[in-house]
């Protein structure tokens, strides 16, 4: 075999590099005691010159560029020579139809999976088939170069001649394998193509049967060799199958079969005809494509999004599932649909229908958004907000074949953006009514504060007097009027006072109702429980359940209201503790709660109006739960019942209600000792000194947290400590009244601190006793509450010294 010589053509790219693929050709070249050379090259038209002899062999590294032209100018240069594509597996595959196209097929030319991990071997294969090639061609030729000579032949043997040259050339140089049996389907002829397939030589194959091929314990669910010939021994002509072998390393090998019986003239069976052809790439690559579909319509049936692909005619080819649950189309219904069918979407407020998204990215050969406020009519008529992107897709070759569309539904994102922005102006607004509210507060204090001097200097037959009782109901209104601004503002821990519910729940329905449709009607116990509630608070939550109640009926109907007293066993009403409580209902006729939205109706945002904020029966909830009670939807045949549980603060009988004996007639309670008011509102300083200093106190007033603090110093320095101090919370740009209060008790733990502030749902006023005050008093003064409180405080002071 001397004198033989494989040429390894690589890319240029790579001329200072080693490369493990050369080095296996070199390799293989030696085991055939073949010369071996590598040369680099920028273009087909470096290759002449390359070697003084024709190679037998001309192997093509997968970086050759261009490709097609190196082959062709090599079969120009060594019309003879075996040309080898090397690639990898699934490039294989492709290049196959790619040659096909060029016409680059054909017995001198073969392919070769870089990837196997017997390369050495199989190119060896190849080295040793072109050598064989060359010799056996070389000996035919010279056999039949002496017959001509030699014997004169008619024209028939010539033909006959000519027909074994061919037939031999096609066993030579075929790339498939073909295998001849005899009668019994022994193995009689083994090619070249046959040996590079399963790696056994002809001394090896030949003589053996059939089934020396076959996969030990069979291989998937194909047929075997033995089968195929036992259908063809059975009268079939021939028969072509699909079937798993394996070669001389034990590799399966994927080989398309056929399988025909050869006779004589007289019809006896000589023997069979096997045609291999190697289609293991093929079914790798197909294998490979099948798994990559399943992992795609995994992906597409795991992503949270909905999908659909169509084609360039928007007809529907694909839906996975999420899209066929916001659309309502099943994928089977929906398939070679019109888009516009399947995808219906229109403007959010309008219901005007939006462009068709395919002929969006068709137009502009581009990814596309949907425009905001865009909702997907379903099938069956429902309406979500989505978002949605549309894209062109692409073959190959770059041209669009399809639109693919992805969307999610937005519905639940925007109505939480939407909650989110109205809670944000809420919060503003609620800013903006605490900053009001203080100030108005401050206002009526000295307001009020003025009224109740001028009451106590008019004798009780003036005239004036009435008029003073006029406005003395016009503050207290006034007084609930801010408390619920600052209920709206805050929320916070509860102010609470002790008394019956009753007449608040009655003012606040009388309130809400005067001027509509509806009317109540009140069922109240007169042994009905006292209750410690904030009223601001608790009319609040209150007033939004009745105002539901009142939109529940826009005709009009009945609101009743009522309560009683009820003693709770354990577990009764989860997730109170067993005890007396206070239950209040109010029950409307209108068309009641549906069961699925009952869970869901006190959470912040739930809303079933269009115009609603969703926190109505949230804020009341949140008002309950901070009084410590429950509150929940009761069974009614009617319409919707709300029931809520208060504890009881006591199991007697309330006394009489807050805005009766507050308005009631009387002098306020007179003292005498020594107090200082801290406000940085002149009016209010003033005002509360006048009434003070009427009651019979000596009063100093300051300006300033301070202020305060260095006039308490000095005065406890005198031996003069005041016998109460009215500290006002808030004080803009000064020291506040925690602060004051703070350095104070840090000289004297036994100061009779009392807070004030118009802010009375600042959490120092729940938990005053948390902060050192013993006592508070709420802006806007009742001139009665101030001088009750202030008396008990002055007298436990001079009880304690």
């Amino acid at each position: 075999m001397a004198g033989h010589a494989a040429l390894f053509i690589d890319d240029r790219a790579r001329e200072r590099s080693t490369d493990p693929l050369a080095e296996r050709a070199r390799t293989a070249a030696a085991a055939c005691q073949v010369s071996f050379q590598r040369v680099f090259i920028e273009s087909a038209d470096n290759l002449a010159g390359t070697m003084s002899a024709a190679p037998l062999v001309v192997l093509l590294a997968p970086g050759v560029t261009p490709l097609f032209a190196t082959a062709r100018r090599a079969r120009s240069l060594w019309p003879d020579a075996l040309i080898v594509f090397l690639a990898p597996a699934l490039r294989l595959l492709v290049l196959q139809n790619e040659l096909t196209v060029r016409g680059l097929f054909g017995d001198l030319y073969r392919m070769q999976d870089t990837e196997s991990a017997n390369l050495a071997d199989e190119l060896a294969g190849h080295m040793a088939a072109a050598i064989r090639r060359h010799a056996r061609s070389a000996t035919v030729e010279a056999i039949n170069t002496r017959l001509s000579r030699q014997i004169p032949q008619p024209a028939n043997v010539r033909r006959l001649l000519q027909s074994n040259q061919y037939l031999a050339s096609v066993l030579l140089n075929a790339p498939d394998g073909i295998v001849f049996l005899d009668a019994h389907g022994t193995i009689s002829l083994w090619n070249d193509g046959a040996m590079a397939m399963f790696g056994y030589d002809e001394d090896a194959a030949v003589g053996r049967p059939l089934d020396f091929l076959s996969c030990p314990g069979g291989a998937r669910d194909t047929p075997t060799l033995l089968s195929v010939l036992a259908e063809v021994m059975d009268g079939h002509a021939a028969m072509r199958r699909d079937i798993s072998l394996c070669n001389a390393v034990g590799q399966r090998v994927d080989v398309d079969v056929t399988l025909a019986e050869v006779g004589d003239e007289g019809g006896r069976c000589l023997g069979f005809a096997l045609f291999m052809r190697d289609v293991t790439a093929r079914n790798r690559y197909q294998e490979s494509l099948a798994a990559e579909r399943e992992r795609l319509l995994v992906t597409l049936r795991s992503i949270g999004d909905g999908v659909i692909t169509t084609d360039t005619a928007g007809r529907v080819t694909l839906l996975n599932r999420v899209a066929e649950t916001l659309c309502g189309w099943p994928l089977a219904d929906a398939l070679g649909q019109p888009l516009s069918r399947v995808f219906r979407v229109v403007q959010e407020r309008t219901l005007e229908p939006r462009e068709d998204p395919v002929s969006q990215v068709l137009r502009t050969n581009a990814v596309i958004e949907l425009a905001n406020h865009t909702a997907l009519i379903a099938r069956d008529g429902s309406r979500r907000l989505i978002a949605d992107s549309g894209a062109p897709i692409r073959d190959a070759a770059g041209r669009i074949t399809g639109v693919v569309l992805v969307f999610r539904d937005v519905t639940e994102k925007q109505r939480i953006e939407d909650a989110l922005l109205r809670a944000r102006q809420l919060e503003a607004i609620g800013f903006l009514a605490g900053g009001i509210a203080h100030d108005f507060n401050n206002i009526l204090t000295a307001l009020f504060g003025n009224i109740s001097l001028m009451r106590l200097h008019v004798p009780p037959d003036s005239p004036v007097l009435a008029l003073l009782e006029q406005a003395d109901q016009a503050f207290y209104r006034a007084r609930d009027l801010t408390q619920q601004l600052l209920t709206f503002a805050k929320g916070g821990a509860p102010l609470k006072r002790t008394g019956s519910l009753r007449a608040l729940i009655e003012d606040t329905a009388r309130f809400l109702l005067h001027g509509t449709k509806t009317v109540t009607s009140f069922a109240f116990p007169d042994d009905l429980w006292s209750t410690e509630f904030d009223p601001g608070q608790m009319s609040q939550a209150l007033s939004n359940i009745l105002l539901n109640a009142i939109q529940a009926m826009p005709a009009g109907g009945t609101i009743a209201v009522g309560g009683s007293n009820v003693r709770l066993r354990p577990n009764e009403v989860p997730p109170l503790k067993e005890g007396p409580y206070v239950r209040l209902f109010i029950e409307d006729e209108g068309p009641g709660i549906p069961e699925a939205d009952r869970e869901r109706v006190f959470h912040p945002y739930f809303t079933t109006k269009e115009s609603g904020t969703g926190l109505g029966l949230a804020t009341a909830y949140s008002v309950v739960q901070r009084h410590g009670g429950h509150i929940g939807i009761g069974d009614s045949r009617r319409g919707a019942r709300f029931e809520i549980y208060l504890p009881a603060a006591d199991t007697h009988p309330a006394p009489a209600p807050a805005g009766d004996e507050r308005r009631a007639r009387g002098e306020p309670d007179g003292g005498r000792g020594y107090v200082v008011i801290m406000d940085d509102e002149e009016p209010v300083r003033s005002v509360c000194a006048d009434i003070l200093g009427h009651l019979g106190y000596e009063v100093e007033s300051v300006a300033d947290g301070e202020s305060l603090v260095s006039l308490y110093g000095m005065r406890l320095a005198e031996g003069r400590r005041p016998d109460a101090v009215i500290v006002d919370l808030t004080v803009p740009g000064g020291m506040d009244g925690r602060e004051a209060a703070r350095r104070i008790l840090a000289i004297d733990r036994d100061a009779r601190l009392l807070v004030s502030s118009g802010y009375c749902n600042d959490p120092v006023m729940s938990a005053y006793q948390d902060h050192g005050f013993v006592g508070v008093i709420a802006k806007p003064y009742d001139v009665r509450e101030l001088a009750a409180n202030l008396a008990r405080v002055v007298r436990a002071s001079h009880d304690k010294t």
